[in-house]
């Protein structure tokens, strides 16, 4: 049998811990909540205590749920993720062979992912030595509707400097910020028994047990970085802490066919000369800059125009910053595209794809050169890099802003009608948190799954990659999205994965049916309170406001 504890449970009473008494959070005497209600109570900070609570749907089988997540505990060689899951519903119970998967036979945790974003790194849960099964509480297939399941999802270890972590969930649950991190150790009597659902009513508490399996030996290859993505007129930058990639697009530099650089294209890389000066580290070489075509023309002359259009920029480069840098030229051809050429939007694709890219290691603000001048915010305002505008991590938010703007457009060539309400955006870390509420409306067409109207062909494999924002101060700059990993090979370009709610519509939404999404974007500089949304298809709103 499992451990379990049959209680007439109301909001606001105090669950026991585990049977073995170890506190959530590495202490011996914390008290917990049941999951029904956010207490009122301020930790330090002005962080509230948890449990952190929203309800909605999960996964792939619209798992209806209340999710009240209590922390995350750093154990020596893994991070543990702590929550209670009550199902709702009118019925008595749900059976589903998926509840946390993204798909139909995925029978493992893969809803729930963290992020740091301060550190900008992302953890997807931990598998076994096989690489098969994640590592945590056993997956259940029958639920009791109102019984409480305290469950544990492993992650990758956690740096030490981290204090607060967001439990991102693939749902309309959405993201939970301001998860706060403590020590903690594997319980002396860890769950364990045959979970029998017919035996549990609702009201009850059931400590799942754990799956019998050995975590992978290496661990920190579920994290990934976050890679910011923002845009101008002449380029698209992709950045982490650490490092940043400038792809120049080659319309602006070169014209066409050619490997001779336009009097604009000497305007524009001017100013990346003295960005990269201020920018990059010198003693992490090299500077690499590579040339890319589209997929017109012959492999051999496209790997011919790539490397003749990359040295044209290299030398403007090295005649710019110097010998302080070391460079690297090389020349792709068509063989490493970022955008999927083909499709209805084909010539787009194409011109995305032509590009001389500059890549280099990012200096750290304390080796920041004199010259760079201004004061501490400066760099954050002025680079666009990964590490700038840097927030706290933000406090849970148990409600939602009031909506501000909104608009109705029609969807897959105008056959699905749907209603876009945007809430304020707030900060969490180095990102913008954008909240939407979608809604279907009464006109007979739906976005079928498959489809992703709201995505930009420039970003295969988003889901909201169309909407960007900007600011005043910057005229010409779009705050794109937030990527999570490197970009996959060429054939696989729509795995890409990025920070926003990964699936929508999450159901076939039902006349007048809502559903909840976020996305993430890098942020703007810390003093800007509010932006302009490009929504697609939805239009255009100004002054949205950030919390």
């Amino acid at each position: 049998m499992p451990h379990r504890r049959r209680m007439a449970l109301s909001a606001g009473m105090v669950l026991l811990l585990t049977a073995s008494g170890c506190g959530l959070l590495g202490g011996d005497s914390r008290e917990r909540d049941d999951g029904q209600g956010q207490g009122d109570e301020q930790s330090e900070g002005g962080y509230p205590d948890g449990p952190f609570v929203r309800e909605g749907s999960l996964g792939f089988t619209n798992f209806q749920a209340r999710i009240a997540v209590h922390g995350v505990e750093r154990w020596t060689d893994r991070s543990v993720l702590r929550f209670t899951v009550t199902p709702v519903g009118e019925a008595e119970t749900q059976t589903l062979n998926a509840p946390f998967g993204t798909g139909a036979l995925d029978r493992n945790h893969s809803v729930f992912r963290l992020l740091d974003p301060v550190n900008q790194r992302f953890y997807y849960p931990v598998r076994d030595t096989d690489d098969e099964d994640t590592i945590g509480s056993q997956v259940l297939t029958r639920w009791v509707n109102g019984a409480h399941y305290e469950y544990q999802v492993h992650f990758p270890p956690l740096p030490e400097s981290v204090e607060r972590v967001t439990l991102a969930t693939y749902g309309t649950t959405g993201e939970f910020t301001g998860i706060p991190v403590g020590d903690g150790e594997p319980p002396a009597d860890p769950p364990s028994g045959d979970p029998e659902s017919q035996d549990i009513t609702s009201g009850d508490t059931v400590e799942v047990p754990l799956v019998d399996e050995e975590m992978s030996d290496n661990p920190d290859g579920y994290a990934r970085d976050l890679y910011a993505v923002t845009e101008s007129t002449s380029e698209t930058r992709t950045s982490t802490p650490d490092e940043e990639t400038v792809a120049l697009h080659a319309d602006v530099l070169f014209d066409f066919d050619e490997a001779t650089l336009t009097q604009e294209a000497e305007e524009v890389l001017a100013g990346v000369v003295e960005e990269t000066r201020r920018t990059a580290d010198p003693s992490r070489p090299p500077i690499t800059v590579e040339g890319h075509t589209d997929g017109v023309g012959d492999d051999d002359y496209n790997q011919e125009l790539s490397e003749r259009r990359a040295e044209a920029v290299r030398e403007v480069l090295e005649e710019g910053l110097g010998s302080d840098y070391e460079y690297e030229t090389v020349g792709r051809g068509a063989t490493e595209p970022v955008a999927e050429e083909g499709g209805p939007n084909d010539e787009e694709a194409r011109a995305t794809n032509r590009r001389v890219e500059i890549s280099y290691k990012i200096r750290q603000p304390e080796e920041a050169p004199a010259e760079s001048g201004g004061d501490d915010e400066s760099p954050a305002s002025d680079t666009g890099s990964g590490s700038a505008a840097v927030a706290p991590p933000a406090p849970f938010r148990a409600e939602d802003g009031e909506v501000v703007a909104g608009a109705e457009a029609g969807l897959v060539q105008g056959n699905a009608e749907y209603r876009l309400d945007v809430r304020p955006m707030y900060r969490d870390g180095a990102y913008l948190v954008g909240v939407f509420d979608i809604t279907h409306l009464d006109t007979g067409g739906r976005v079928p799954p498959v489809i992703r109207p709201l995505n930009s062909a420039n970003y295969p494999g988003g889901r909201f990659t169309m909407f960007g924002v900007s600011t005043p101060g910057e005229p010409g700059r779009t705050y794109r999205a937030v990527r999570v990993g490197e970009l996959p090979e060429d054939e696989e370009l729509d795995r890409a994965v990025y920070l926003s709610t990964w699936q929508w519509p999450l159901n076939q939404l039902d006349d007048g049916v809502t559903e909840r999404v976020f996305v993430y974007f890098p942020a703007p500089p810390l003093d800007v309170e509010s932006v302009t949304l490009d929504a697609g298809d939805f239009g255009t709103f100004e002054d949205v406001p950030i919390d």
